[in-house]
Protein backbone atom coordinates (compact mmCIF):
# COMPACT_ATOMS: atom_id res chain seq x y z
CA UNK A 1 0.00 0.00 0.00
CA UNK A 2 1.33 3.41 -0.93
CA UNK A 3 1.16 6.21 1.87
CA UNK A 4 0.09 9.70 0.78
CA UNK A 5 1.95 12.20 3.35
CA UNK A 6 -1.72 13.56 4.37
CA UNK A 7 -1.72 9.79 5.82
CA UNK A 8 1.83 10.14 8.14
CA UNK A 9 0.24 13.55 9.24
CA UNK A 10 -2.91 11.97 10.39
CA UNK A 11 -1.09 8.63 11.79
CA UNK A 12 0.86 10.95 13.67
CA UNK A 13 -2.53 12.83 14.92
CA UNK A 14 -3.61 9.77 16.00
CA UNK A 15 -0.55 8.41 17.60
CA UNK A 16 -0.47 11.78 19.94
CA UNK A 17 -3.70 11.49 20.56
CA UNK A 18 -4.52 15.10 19.26
CA UNK A 19 -7.33 16.19 16.88
CA UNK A 20 -5.14 18.56 15.02
CA UNK A 21 -1.33 20.66 15.87
CA UNK A 22 -2.68 23.81 17.27
CA UNK A 23 0.52 24.03 19.26
CA UNK A 24 3.51 23.00 16.75
CA UNK A 25 6.29 23.37 19.02
CA UNK A 26 4.43 21.10 21.71
CA UNK A 27 4.24 18.61 19.20
CA UNK A 28 7.98 19.02 18.12
CA UNK A 29 8.90 18.50 21.77
CA UNK A 30 7.29 15.17 21.69
CA UNK A 31 9.06 14.04 18.95
CA UNK A 32 12.46 15.17 20.55
CA UNK A 33 12.79 17.71 18.29
CA UNK A 34 14.45 21.39 19.54
CA UNK A 35 13.24 24.37 18.37
CA UNK A 36 15.73 27.13 17.82
CA UNK A 37 15.02 30.15 16.36
CA UNK A 38 17.58 31.68 13.39
CA UNK A 39 18.79 35.00 11.77
CA UNK A 40 18.47 32.83 8.14
CA UNK A 41 18.62 34.93 4.75
CA UNK A 42 17.12 32.99 2.41
CA UNK A 43 15.94 30.05 4.26
CA UNK A 44 12.85 29.66 6.22
CA UNK A 45 13.85 26.58 8.58
CA UNK A 46 15.75 23.63 8.60
CA UNK A 47 15.88 20.29 10.25
CA UNK A 48 19.05 18.08 11.39
CA UNK A 49 18.70 15.19 13.13
CA UNK A 50 20.41 12.09 14.90
CA UNK A 51 20.69 9.00 12.31
CA UNK A 52 18.49 6.94 14.31
CA UNK A 53 15.80 9.64 14.17
CA UNK A 54 15.82 9.64 18.10
CA UNK A 55 16.07 13.64 18.28
CA UNK A 56 16.78 16.67 16.38
CA UNK A 57 16.84 20.59 16.14
CA UNK A 58 14.27 22.56 13.94
CA UNK A 59 15.91 25.95 12.77
CA UNK A 60 13.20 28.49 12.33
CA UNK A 61 14.23 31.92 10.61
CA UNK A 62 13.30 34.51 13.29
CA UNK A 63 12.09 37.30 10.94
CA UNK A 64 8.86 35.66 10.14
CA UNK A 65 6.57 37.83 10.96
CA UNK A 66 2.76 35.70 10.79
CA UNK A 67 2.29 33.17 13.61
CA UNK A 68 0.46 31.45 10.64
CA UNK A 69 3.61 31.08 8.58
CA UNK A 70 5.32 30.29 11.32
CA UNK A 71 3.43 27.30 12.74
CA UNK A 72 3.58 25.80 9.18
CA UNK A 73 6.99 26.13 8.77
CA UNK A 74 7.50 24.26 12.38
CA UNK A 75 5.41 21.36 10.85
CA UNK A 76 7.14 21.13 7.25
CA UNK A 77 10.39 20.45 9.25
CA UNK A 78 8.54 17.73 11.13
CA UNK A 79 7.32 16.40 7.94
CA UNK A 80 10.86 16.10 6.71
CA UNK A 81 11.57 14.13 10.26
CA UNK A 82 8.56 12.16 9.80
CA UNK A 83 8.09 11.10 6.06
CA UNK A 84 10.27 7.89 4.85
CA UNK A 85 13.34 8.36 2.50
CA UNK A 86 13.41 12.67 3.68
CA UNK A 87 16.28 13.72 5.48
CA UNK A 88 18.23 16.42 7.08
CA UNK A 89 17.26 20.06 5.31
CA UNK A 90 17.68 23.75 4.21
CA UNK A 91 14.33 24.75 3.27
CA UNK A 92 14.49 28.09 1.44
CA UNK A 93 11.53 30.40 2.13
CA UNK A 94 10.16 29.91 -1.74
CA UNK A 95 9.68 26.81 -0.75
CA UNK A 96 7.02 27.22 2.26
CA UNK A 97 3.57 26.67 1.42
CA UNK A 98 4.03 26.45 -2.36
CA UNK A 99 2.55 24.89 -4.86
CA UNK A 100 5.31 25.53 -7.98
CA UNK A 101 6.95 23.03 -10.09
CA UNK A 102 10.31 24.48 -9.72
CA UNK A 103 10.90 23.14 -6.08
CA UNK A 104 11.55 19.50 -5.56
CA UNK A 105 8.87 17.00 -4.75
CA UNK A 106 10.06 16.62 -1.17
CA UNK A 107 9.16 20.58 -0.61
CA UNK A 108 5.61 19.09 -1.62
CA UNK A 109 5.15 16.41 0.48
CA UNK A 110 6.51 18.10 3.21
CA UNK A 111 4.05 21.19 2.77
CA UNK A 112 1.01 18.44 2.08
CA UNK A 113 2.13 16.75 5.67
CA UNK A 114 2.30 20.25 6.96
CA UNK A 115 -1.00 21.22 5.36
CA UNK A 116 -2.62 17.87 6.73
CA UNK A 117 -1.77 18.34 10.33
CA UNK A 118 -2.31 21.81 10.53
CA UNK A 119 -5.73 21.58 8.77
CA UNK A 120 -7.34 17.79 8.73
CA UNK A 121 -9.17 17.54 5.82
CA UNK A 122 -12.41 16.05 7.50
CA UNK A 123 -12.70 18.79 10.09
CA UNK A 124 -11.99 21.78 7.39
CA UNK A 125 -14.60 20.27 5.24
CA UNK A 126 -17.42 20.29 7.92
CA UNK A 127 -16.49 23.89 8.81
CA UNK A 128 -16.56 25.58 4.97
CA UNK A 129 -20.16 23.57 4.54
CA UNK A 130 -18.84 23.18 0.76
CA UNK A 131 -18.43 27.02 0.46
CA UNK A 132 -15.03 28.79 -0.16
CA UNK A 133 -14.39 31.91 -0.03
CA UNK A 134 -11.53 34.29 0.88
CA UNK A 135 -13.15 35.44 4.24
CA UNK A 136 -14.00 31.59 5.13
CA UNK A 137 -10.34 30.83 5.13
CA UNK A 138 -9.52 34.44 6.61
CA UNK A 139 -11.80 33.00 9.83
CA UNK A 140 -10.63 29.81 10.26
CA UNK A 141 -7.14 30.99 9.62
CA UNK A 142 -7.30 32.89 12.53
CA UNK A 143 -9.17 30.31 14.41
CA UNK A 144 -6.78 27.71 13.71
CA UNK A 145 -3.46 30.38 13.67
CA UNK A 146 -2.57 28.84 10.52
CA UNK A 147 -1.44 31.03 7.30
CA UNK A 148 -4.46 32.49 4.55
CA UNK A 149 -2.62 30.52 2.07
CA UNK A 150 -2.27 27.27 3.56
CA UNK A 151 -5.62 27.56 4.53
CA UNK A 152 -6.92 28.60 1.50
CA UNK A 153 -5.51 25.75 -0.41
CA UNK A 154 -7.14 23.83 2.08
CA UNK A 155 -10.56 24.93 1.32
CA UNK A 156 -10.11 24.46 -2.10
CA UNK A 157 -9.01 21.01 -1.98
CA UNK A 158 -11.89 19.66 0.56
CA UNK A 159 -14.93 21.27 -1.38
CA UNK A 160 -16.77 19.52 -4.21
CA UNK A 161 -16.91 23.45 -5.94
CA UNK A 162 -15.00 23.92 -9.41
CA UNK A 163 -12.24 26.19 -7.79
CA UNK A 164 -8.55 27.34 -7.65
CA UNK A 165 -5.86 29.07 -5.68
CA UNK A 166 -3.08 31.13 -7.33
CA UNK A 167 -0.21 33.42 -6.49
CA UNK A 168 1.31 35.83 -7.85
CA UNK A 169 4.49 37.50 -7.64
CA UNK A 170 5.29 41.13 -8.90
CA UNK A 171 2.33 40.94 -11.75
CA UNK A 172 2.57 37.16 -12.66
CA UNK A 173 1.57 34.16 -11.79
CA UNK A 174 3.82 32.10 -9.90
CA UNK A 175 2.52 28.83 -8.75
CA UNK A 176 -1.70 27.77 -9.87
CA UNK A 177 -3.38 24.80 -7.41
CA UNK A 178 -6.80 24.17 -8.97
CA UNK A 179 -8.81 20.94 -7.50
CA UNK A 180 -10.24 17.92 -8.74
CA UNK A 181 -12.83 19.30 -10.18
CA UNK A 182 -11.33 22.80 -11.66
CA UNK A 183 -10.82 21.80 -15.18
CA UNK A 184 -9.81 24.86 -17.15
CA UNK A 185 -6.17 25.62 -18.12
CA UNK A 186 -4.48 28.68 -15.99
CA UNK A 187 -0.74 28.91 -17.69
CA UNK A 188 2.02 30.80 -15.71
CA UNK A 189 1.84 34.54 -17.60
CA UNK A 190 1.77 38.40 -16.52
CA UNK A 191 -1.21 38.94 -15.27
CA UNK A 192 -4.48 39.98 -17.28
CA UNK A 193 -4.93 43.70 -17.06
CA UNK A 194 -8.84 42.94 -16.26
CA UNK A 195 -8.17 41.12 -13.19
CA UNK A 196 -8.56 41.91 -10.00
CA UNK A 197 -5.27 40.58 -9.14
CA UNK A 198 -3.16 43.06 -11.48
CA UNK A 199 -5.38 46.03 -10.06
CA UNK A 200 -4.45 45.48 -6.80
CA UNK A 201 -0.30 45.18 -7.79
CA UNK A 202 -1.43 48.24 -9.70
CA UNK A 203 -3.23 50.06 -6.40
CA UNK A 204 -0.89 49.83 -3.82
CA UNK A 205 -4.17 51.37 -1.60
CA UNK A 206 -6.47 48.27 -2.22
CA UNK A 207 -5.71 45.40 -0.33
CA UNK A 208 -8.24 43.11 -1.74
CA UNK A 209 -11.27 42.74 -4.05
CA UNK A 210 -13.80 40.64 -5.91
CA UNK A 211 -16.20 40.35 -9.15
CA UNK A 212 -16.88 38.16 -12.04
CA UNK A 213 -14.45 38.24 -14.94
CA UNK A 214 -14.78 36.37 -18.51
CA UNK A 215 -12.96 33.00 -17.97
CA UNK A 216 -10.15 34.13 -20.38
CA UNK A 217 -8.98 36.47 -18.52
CA UNK A 218 -7.17 33.89 -16.17
CA UNK A 219 -7.58 30.39 -18.28
CA UNK A 220 -6.12 29.30 -21.80
CA UNK A 221 -8.72 26.72 -23.76
CA UNK A 222 -8.95 26.70 -27.64
CA UNK A 223 -12.85 25.59 -26.66
CA UNK A 224 -13.36 28.43 -23.97
CA UNK A 225 -16.53 30.14 -24.55
CA UNK A 226 -16.45 33.73 -25.15
CA UNK A 227 -19.34 34.63 -22.51
CA UNK A 228 -17.87 32.37 -19.93
CA UNK A 229 -17.54 34.63 -17.04
CA UNK A 230 -15.56 33.12 -13.66
CA UNK A 231 -15.59 34.69 -9.92
CA UNK A 232 -12.13 36.04 -8.80
CA UNK A 233 -11.51 37.04 -5.01
CA UNK A 234 -8.22 38.76 -4.65
CA UNK A 235 -6.19 40.42 -1.36
CA UNK A 236 -2.60 41.68 -1.48
CA UNK A 237 0.07 40.28 0.52
CA UNK A 238 2.75 43.30 0.31
CA UNK A 239 4.77 41.06 3.10
CA UNK A 240 5.62 38.77 0.29
CA UNK A 241 5.08 41.53 -2.59
CA UNK A 242 2.16 38.74 -3.70
CA UNK A 243 -1.41 38.26 -4.26
CA UNK A 244 -3.21 35.43 -3.43
CA UNK A 245 -6.45 35.07 -5.61
CA UNK A 246 -9.15 31.95 -5.44
CA UNK A 247 -11.19 31.66 -9.34
CA UNK A 248 -14.55 29.62 -8.84
CA UNK A 249 -17.14 28.57 -11.21
CA UNK A 250 -19.83 30.71 -11.51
Amino acid sequence: MNYEPEDFARSLLAELKIKRADNPEAVAARLRLRIEEVDFENLEGALVFRVDRAKGIISINKNIREIGRRNFTICHEIAHFVLPSHGSVKCKSKEIESWSNRINLQEIEANRFASELLLPKNEIYQIINNKVSIETAKAIAKNFNTSLTATLLKCSEVTDESCAVIWSIDGRIEWVKKNENFNFFIPKKDLDNDSVAYQLFKDNSNQEGEKAVYAETWVSDDNLQSDLQIWEESISMPNYNGVLTLLSLI
